[in-house]
Formats: structure tokens, sequence, C-alpha cells
């Protein structure tokens, strides 16, 4: 089997690359930065260079790609909206209609959606066919090419599987996503800078994540979307009192220290029935024990100081 896995230097990319069995590709942006390609095999292209992408599609006819290449933070899509439909739309597109024109080897197109593409939702859990609702520039780029997967599903049977996955924590490397900030906030110190205390987020440790794009790859049905969560949503305020009890910290919280982005979601519960019955993935590690791998992770490397 021969993947084409993009995002491939991101956090997920990274530790799906080392569950894959056969020939993995990853396609790399040029860049300055030094790159350690463990268990893939770089290839360098930017994927809004049409003619870089398809002419790296050309000559691998990926039998599965995995499309993680994306950019990611909310808060900075109101700042760079041109930048974020660049890389995350037509970037995206280059990408699948590199493979429907020149790889007629492709078994499955796994796409990483998000859920924010739903926004706000009267109805809790959130399953995959409530109405796209995006608040923020980075939901518009990728529900637009959510829609334009259907098109290419629906008008050419492209063999496309869509993931909307919860907020996944357990990096190692970075610091400023909540459950990490929070975490490593506390290892340093008796003060936690924070911003709202108020929005909802279901949460998914690393390795829940990642079973669950081995599922998709192997059992995901061309066409369909698959949510990945516990189905349980806490706040923010409540991730902290997780950290607290796991931690013991007996510190103090400054909350709206950090802006309050515009559009915010107040909560994202997704309800993940259909990947439980369909796929057989279910997740294994609650909010609790994932915050507690992720402080011992962090204690480790640099004593708490990271």
């Amino acid at each position: 089997m021969k993947y084409l896995v993009t995002g491939v230097t991101g956090f997920i990319g990274r530790e799906l690359v080392k569950e894959l069995d056969g020939e993995v590709y990853g396609l790399v942006r040029w860049t300055h930065k030094k790159i350690k390609p463990e268990n893939y095999i770089p290839v360098f292209a930017d994927l809004r260079d049409y003619h870089a992408v398809s002419s790296i599609v050309k000559k691998l006819k990926p039998d599965v790609v995995v499309n993680l290449g994306a950019i990611t933070p909310v808060s900075l899509s109101f700042e760079r909206p041109f930048e974020y439909m660049e890389t995350n739309l037509i970037g995206s597109m280059n990408l699948a209609e590199s493979n429907l024109r020149y790889n007629h080897r492709l078994e499955k197109f796994v796409h990483a959606s998000t859920p924010e593409v739903y926004g706000k939702q009267t109805e809790l859990p959130i399953k995959e066919t409530a109405k796209l609702n995006p608040m923020s520039p980075y939901a518009v780029s990728k529900a637009a090419f959510d829609l334009y997967l259907k098109y290419l599903y629906e008008a050419h049977e492209f063999p496309c599987v869509l993931s909307r996955h919860a907020n996944t924590y357990g990096r190692k490397d970075q610091t400023h996503f909540v459950v990490e900030s929070i975490v490593t906030q506390m290892l340093k110190g008796d003060e936690v800078y924070l911003g709202s205390k108020e929005p909802i987020r279901d949460f998914l440790y690393i390795t829940d994540t990642v079973e669950f794009y081995k599922k998709l790859i192997k059992e995901g049905e061309p066409g369909e979307i698959y949510n990945a969560g516990w189905g349980i949503g806490y706040s923010i305020e409540e991730v902290v009192n997780v950290a607290k009890n796991v931690l013991n910290w007996r510190g103090r919280v400054y909350w709206n220290t950090i802006p309050r982005r515009p559009g915010e979601v107040p909560a994202i519960i997704l309800d993940a029935s259909k990947a439980r019955s369909a796929l057989g993935w279910s997740p294994k590690v609650p909010l609790y024990e994932g915050i507690k791998l992720v402080a011992n992770w962090f204690k480790t490397i640099n004593n708490g100081k990271s």
C-alpha cells in the first residue's frame, strides 16, 4: 500500500505516519526549517502550487491520500482570511483534482475536516447531518472544501471520506493549545492566564485520534462523513478543574486575559455513534487520564519548565 500524507510535520500527521504499514510519502512544504523524516519519505511542494502537487501525484500514484495539511489556529484566521482560503480550500482542491485527473489507482482520499464547520447548533451532541454553520474564516475554508468533495463524489465517484474529530490534545512540543497551555502553566507556577471560561468542547487524546484515522483508512465508506468524540462537553473552566485535581494545583487562574475571538462557538459536542457502529471505533483515554499523560510528559522532558 502506498500512502501520500499531507500535514506530515504537524501534530496528528507525525503520530499517524508511525502507524501506517506500507510505503509512506509525506508532502512537505519548502522550508528553511530542518525536518526529521522519520517513518516517511519526504516529497516537497506547496499545496497552493497545483503544478508541483500534480507532478508528485502523477509520479507516485498513491493508493491512499490522507489530507491533514491546513492552517488550523482559528483565532489567526480572522487576521489572515485570504491565506486560510488559499491553503485550506485551494490547496486541498489542488490535491483532490490532481488525484482525480492523474491517479486512477486511488482507493481512498481521507480528508481532515473540522467540527468548527458546524458552528452554533441548537441540538447537541452534533450529528454528521447537521447543517453547516461556519463562524470563522477557518471554518468557512474547511466547509467550502467539504462541499467541494461532496460535488466530486456525486459527479465523479471520487473516493473521499471526511473526518470531523473533536479537539485533539497531547502535543509534546507546543504549549499554546488550551489543554497543553493549562497544564504547562500549572507546572511552571501558581498563576494561569486564560481567555473565556465558558466555551464547551469535546476532547480527544492523540492516540484515540490516530486510531480513528486508521479506521477511516480501512473501513471508511467513500462519500461518508464521520464524527469522532466522546459526546461529552467540558467548559474551559471544567478542564482547568480536572487539571487542578490531576496536579494537585492550588494556584490562581486569571480569566479573560486573552482576547475573545469573534464568532466564538459556545459549544461543540460530537455524536460519534456512526463511527462506533460503522467503523468499530470508540475513544479509550478519558480527559482525566489524558491530562495526566500530558503532565507526565512535560514533567519528564523539562521538570515542568517547558
